[in-house]
């Protein structure tokens, strides 16, 4: 096995709700779902470090990692890996802040209340784990 690697993501609240992000149809892996913001870890790199890092290159916010609220793993056959996914529930740690997305990977963004604010749309699966946990 070629061994393990961390995916992180964060779900982040303000008094809007939570924000999600919609993946742009070039991506590779789920294109035009709704998402939360996150990726993969660096080599070395801690999940909190990650998550912050991902946040900022994703839609350009500072954010503070309160706690874990959701784990999963899975095994990719292909890539003869594990892959370990933390989701963070986070707060924004700029009061005047302003979203900017990262063209390449997202289209839109929107807060929301709950997944009901998503129906008829597509969004990835592990969302309705992470919200039932908030």
């Amino acid at each position: 096995m070629n061994g393990n690697r961390i995916i992180v993501h964060t779900l982040i609240k303000n008094k809007d709700g939570f924000l999600v992000t919609k993946r742009s149809k070039e991506e590779n892996v789920y294109a035009e779902y709704w998402d939360i913001p996150g990726g993969l870890a660096e080599y070395g790199e801690l999940p909190r470090d990650a998550v912050k890092r991902k946040v900022f290159e994703e839609v350009g916010l500072h954010i503070n990692p309160t706690r874990v609220i959701h784990e999963d793993s899975n095994y990719d056959k292909k890539k003869d890996m594990i892959f370990i996914r933390l989701v963070y529930l986070c707060e924004i740690t700029d009061d005047s802040y302003n979203i900017k997305l990262q063209e390449e990977e997202h289209t839109e963004y929107r807060f929301i209340k709950s997944l009901d604010d998503l129906v008829n749309e597509k969004y990835v699966s592990f969302l309705e784990d992470v919200f039932k946990k908030v």
